[in-house]
């Protein structure tokens, strides 16, 4: 049984998880997008459906639910991501202001 509720890379995929599975590979975006395109998946912060995130790029064949996922993936807004710019290991990234002490080993 497939975790449909588990986050991966700041995505949590719910249902549309499984809606995925059930797709028959290979399949264009347009079809994609017929079927699942109003899912949605939970961000960080916010929500993104599956239209937001692949509507815009050019018609794609994916082969597998893995190829997929990939597509989303790579395709997802910043909301999932936490923090933006964070590092607590470098310097602070252009934009970002951080106020800790420096500490050398």
């Amino acid at each position: 049984m497939i975790d449909t509720h588990s986050r991966e890379l700041g995505i949590e995929f719910g249902d549309l998880e499984t809606k995925l599975r059930e797709q028959t590979y290979p399949i264009e975006t347009e079809d994609l997008l017929e079927q699942c395109g109003e899912d949605t998946v939970e961000l960080q912060n916010g929500s993104e459906t599956l239209r937001e995130m692949l509507g815009l790029l050019p018609e794609e064949t994916y082969e597998s639910v893995e190829e997929t996922r990939e597509a989303i993936f790579n395709a997802v807004d910043s909301k999932a991501i936490g923090r933006r710019y964070y590092s607590d290991r470098t310097p602070p990234a252009n934009g970002e202001r951080r106020e800790d002490a420096q500490l050398s080993f």
